[in-house]
């Protein structure tokens, strides 16, 4: 459980930073995550730097994906808490204890604000 809450700050190029370092996405993909994660049609958003290792810690030895070290992508969660909501994963382990409330605050200033992603906000359900 540790491990999906490692990343506390986007990564160098996480597509939710509000800098020129941000991964570009397909138009669209942004606001689509987000409004699954704000609607909590989707639970969680992986951090891609996680995900896709160099190592290959997460796949098996037939390449097979096999998720064992697998984070939360910290944009994704700050950016959420910006639209006033916490994914899904978040709220779970903040109020089982295992992550403190403020586990995502140094991520906050890294990344894109509301105004900046427009999304639907009846599919957001917000």
């Amino acid at each position: 459980m540790k491990n999906q809450f490692a990343v506390k700050k986007p990564c160098a190029n996480c597509p939710f930073r509000n800098d020129d370092n941000a991964i570009p996405l397909q138009p669209g993909r942004r606001e689509g995550i987000m409004e699954g994660l704000l609607s909590g049609e989707h639970e969680t958003f992986p951090c891609h730097a996680t995900v896709y290792r160099s190592d290959r810690r997460n796949h098996d030895e037939n390449d097979n994906y096999r998720p064992v070290d697998v984070s939360v992508c910290s944009g994704a969660a700050a950016v959420a808490r910006k639209f006033g909501r916490e994914m899904t994963i978040v709220q779970l382990a903040t109020r089982l204890g295992f992550i403190p409330y403020e586990h995502y605050d140094d991520a906050l200033p890294l990344t894109l604000e509301p105004e900046d992603l427009p999304i639907d906000r009846e599919k957001a359900r917000i």
